[in-house]
């Protein structure tokens, strides 16, 4: 993953762990569960990788495309 130390606090420790994700679309709710991420261990900050970005941009706009108001999925 990315090196570069927490935005919000500067350390540059993190452990692997997971997020959730979610975007209100206006007409629908995504949520995103399991989402692998990078988090800081002193304040708690979660990253995600840019790949794992396009995939959740990707997951995103098959739920756009449904149409449905609320879109739950596990990543």
């Amino acid at each position: 993953m990315n090196s570069r130390p927490c935005p919000i606090c500067g350390n540059t420790h993190f452990e692997a762990g997971q997020t959730t994700y979610s975007v209100d679309l206006g007409f629908t709710l995504v949520v995103i569960r399991n989402v692998p991420a990078r988090i800081c261990t002193q304040c708690g900050e979660e990253s995600i990788a840019p790949a794992t970005a396009r995939q959740l941009e990707e997951i995103t706009e098959e739920a756009r495309r449904k149409n449905h108001q609320v879109e739950v999925v596990a990543f």
